[in-house]
């Protein structure tokens, strides 16, 4: 993983802050007092910013420059690398992210690049990755790799090669790709489907899923008969998405994939790095081209923003999507009734770029809920962003003769930042981990195996956002009766975590990072966050939600476990003991198996035996998928 890019010396939420107690709070409180309007009220701020902008030198406050090569970073990056590949250290794969950061930052056709590409072939044959070696071989000399030191790839190559060959008989299907190129992940089992008839117009979706509206409410999802544990009810695509800035030396910025050893870099900025040159001309025609200029800086000053980055994201993939048309898009805008505007009635057999769009769109903002030290730090940060991206990226030559167009940006910025923060979802991938075990348990990971020395986890890593128009119409509940899986194809499938009575609501959990919380603290989260009340049976009773409220329940069972080797062992047994004849499920914390059942639908659906460099034998042991469970069972009784 690498380093996250967020600058605590330029974070934007603090510097407002200041801002704010030192004269934008007299001035917009000043200026808005006689207001009411909440459109009005905005539009007054945004007025206010606007001239406060005009003479602050906010670009001096945030260092903000633009993203460019520079083979002096490039090289101290590959020192970094050199430092941790040595075989006293021998931390490969860390020094294989410092290769791949040497790679981003250096110029096209330098010697750096060339120099890092090398590097980088040497960490492939540490792992006998020899068709990745050679693509890494290949690239060094497309970049002009030196003659001084042409006889170092030379020697490497032929080993390579007299290795492939010696390996052929007996590790005949060793190589199933073409590095350098775009493959999709496959997770060895039958693909996932939905467990009910689908919608006719909405074929991501199960029939019996309604989206419902009332007072107590608002938009909520009902079912219209019962969902048993482990029934899949939907499965979409996001309309947006963005890696994790700690992952971009590490995947692919489009497809997501973990193509670490073969990673190229995109020539306009150091962040996004591609598997494939299809992904990288993918993502600058859907998005890249209108945030390229600007991810880096956007990330360092950020702060407490961090979820609305997917905003931006939203932005670029929407104007890419209409502008060839973007006077006829705004007008359309102008005169949408937002009330019209329905995902689970529209016709997705049939939608268009405009239709799917409208979904998003849509998505609440709760910008009338916001105060105005809320509201004016949001439109604070949407003006910066706005003069970066009309200043570095393709926005500029669109919007510097239409003041129309540069105002429908700023709008959709502002918009698509507050509609992050409230239904940004986490992208999940199942990463391989070795812990000492003293360490302490991680909520998402259970142990696939258990050693004297050493627990081999599969624990939930988060390596993205996304917004996705449909599952974000679901409520929330500190004791939800649904679960996300994340698909290797980028798709999110959703699961009754336990069964779910027709005429009940569905309920996900949104804020994951909140659960360990006291439960007045949890529920300042909510509230402070999403702007509601939380009214499940576990806040209505503060009850506080802890790992051990979650494992006091079926202890016996969850150690039954252990004796069935693998996953898709594992799952019907879940299945059949959640969906039990008069179980009794409690309302304040959830059962052991309800964790579990998820966590085992994700390594089975969710997970790449090709992307595992830490099991060298790319195969999955997961005989102990409790164990981290069952030690906290365990302590619990003590």
């Amino acid at each position: 993983m690498s380093e996250k890019l967020s600058d605590d010396k330029c974070n934007v939420t603090k510097l407002f802050g200041e801002l704010w107690r030192e004269s934008l709070k007299q001035r917009i409180i000043e200026s808005t007092k006689d207001q009411q309007d909440k459109e009005k009220i905005a539009e007054i701020i945004k007025r206010e910013i606007d001239e406060f902008l005009r003479t602050f030198p906010f670009r001096d406050r945030f260092k903000l420059q633009p993203d460019t090569k520079d083979n002096a970073k490039a090289l101290a990056a590959r020192n970094r690398g050199n430092e941790l590949f040595t075989p006293l250290i021998g931390e490969y794969l860390e020094s294989l992210q410092h290769y791949n950061e040497s790679i981003a930052y250096s110029e096209p056709g330098s010697e750096a690049r060339a120099l890092a590409y090398g590097n980088r072939s040497a960490v492939c044959l540490k792992f006998g990755l020899y068709e990745e070696c050679l693509e890494n071989i290949r690239l060094a000399r497309a970049s002009k790799y030196p003659v001084r030191l042409a006889y170092k790839l030379k020697k490497r190559e032929q080993h390579v090669k007299r290795c492939i060959v010696k390996d052929a008989g007996v590790f005949p299907d060793k190589v199933k790709h073409t590095p350098g190129k775009y493959r999709p992940r496959d997770s060895g089992h039958p693909a996932l489907q939905l467990s009910y008839e689908a919608h006719a117009n909405v074929p991501q979706l199960v029939k019996c899923v309604e989206l419902r509206q009332n007072k107590e409410y608002g938009r909520h999802l009902v079912t219209t008969q019962n969902l048993k544990a482990g029934d899949v009810f939907l499965i979409e695509m996001p309309y947006a998405n963005l890696l994790c800035d700690t992952e971009r030396y590490k995947r692919c910025a489009f497809c997501q994939n973990e193509d670490t050893f073969t990673l190229i870099p995109c020539e306009g900025c150091t962040v996004a790095m591609y598997c494939s040159k299809e992904c990288m001309d993918k993502a600058h025609k859907q998005y890249h081209r209108y945030e390229c200029g600007v991810l880096r800086d956007c990330w360092r000053i950020v702060g407490l923003l961090l979820k609305g980055m997917v905003g931006l994201r939203t932005v670029a993939t929407a104007f890419a999507s209409f502008d060839q048309d973007l006077e006829g898009w705004n007008d359309h805008l102008n005169t949408l009734d937002e009330t019209n505007v329905n995902a689970f009635t529209m016709d997705w057999n049939n939608a268009t770029v405009s239709d799917i769009y409208d979904t998003v769109q849509v998505l609440a903002t709760n910008q009338k809920r916001r105060g105005r030290k809320d509201l004016a730090e949001l439109i604070f940060f949407a003006s910066i962003v706005h003069r970066l991206l009309l200043e570095r990226t393709d926005f500029g030559p669109l919007c510097e003769s239409s003041p129309t167009r540069s105002k429908l940006l700023f709008d959709l910025l502002l918009r698509h930042v507050q509609t992050s923060l409230i239904n940004k979802k986490r992208v999940l991938h199942m990463e391989r981990e070795e812990d000492d075990e003293e360490e302490e348990d991680n909520y998402f990971g259970f142990g696939d195996s258990v050693d004297e020395a050493k627990e081999i986890n599969h624990s939930e890593q988060t390596h993205a956002m996304a917004v996705y128009p449909l599952s974000s119409m679901l409520n929330h509940s500190c004791v939800p009766n649904v679960a996300p899986i994340n698909l290797l194809d980028g798709r999110c499938a959703y699961i009754a975590g336990r069964p779910i009575a027709a005429g009940e609501q569905l309920f996900d959990l949104y804020d994951v990072s909140s659960i360990n919380y006291h439960w007045s603290l949890r529920k300042y989260s909510l509230k402070r966050t999403f702007f509601f009340k939380c009214h499940c049976a576990a806040c209505q009773q503060n009850v506080h939600v802890t790992l051990d409220s979650v494992v006091r329940a079926d202890p016996n069972y969850t150690l039954l476990l252990r004796v069935l080797d693998k996953v898709e062992h594992k799952i019907p047994f879940l299945v059949q003991y959640l969906n039990h004849a008069g179980r009794h499920y409690p309302k304040h914390y959830l059962m052991a198996t309800e964790l579990l059942l998820p966590h085992a639908l994700r390594m089975r659906h969710g997970y790449c035996k090709d992307d595992d460099i830490r099991n060298p034998i790319r195969e999955v042991d997961d005989t102990g998928l409790v164990a981290t469970l069952s030690r906290i069972l365990l302590a619990s009784q003590i």
